[in-house]
């Protein structure tokens, strides 16, 4: 069990932004900082948790936990498609090359449902049918498993 000194003590270590003396201006994301350096970006993932583009609180080890994840995923691929990891100096931080990002984001999902304009069930519930390029079947009910 957690004590409440522990939970205490790691709210204490939030990483909520950081600046660094003599780096540049400071980029600031959803969830990281990052800097612009020669060829390189060093980013620094912090414990921020957000939805809707919204700041909602801070996570403890939030930060650590993501970047050492993408860490972790971007040399198990490395080998399939090239990155731009460079290195991992610190567990909030990841030097990576200097790119242009291919912005893709996907979602996989179980279940149809859904309150956004973005979720399948918000189409669906209109008539829609062919959804993301996938054809869904008539007579679907919120929060049903999907076939």
């Amino acid at each position: 069990m957690i004590s409440t000194k522990t939970i205490s003590d790691s709210m204490k270590k939030i990483l909520k932004t950081i600046d660094v003396p003599g780096m540049g201006r400071k980029y600031h994301g959803k969830v990281r900082d990052f800097y612009f350096v020669g060829d390189k970006r060093i980013l620094i993932t912090t414990d921020r948790q957000s939805a809707f583009d919204v700041i909602l609180g801070h996570i403890p080890f939030k930060g650590a936990v993501l970047n050492l994840l993408s860490a972790f995923w971007f040399e198990k691929t490395k080998k399939i498609v090239a990155n731009h990891m460079i290195s991992v100096p610190h567990s909030n931080v990841m030097i990576a090359k200097n790119c242009d990002p291919i912005p893709v984001e996907m979602i996989v999902r179980g279940y149809i449902s859904g309150v956004t304009k973005t979720s399948i069930w918000y189409s669906y519930e209109r008539g829609e049918r062919l959804i993301y390029g996938i054809k869904f079947p008539d007579g679907l009910k919120k929060n049903q498993k999907l076939p």
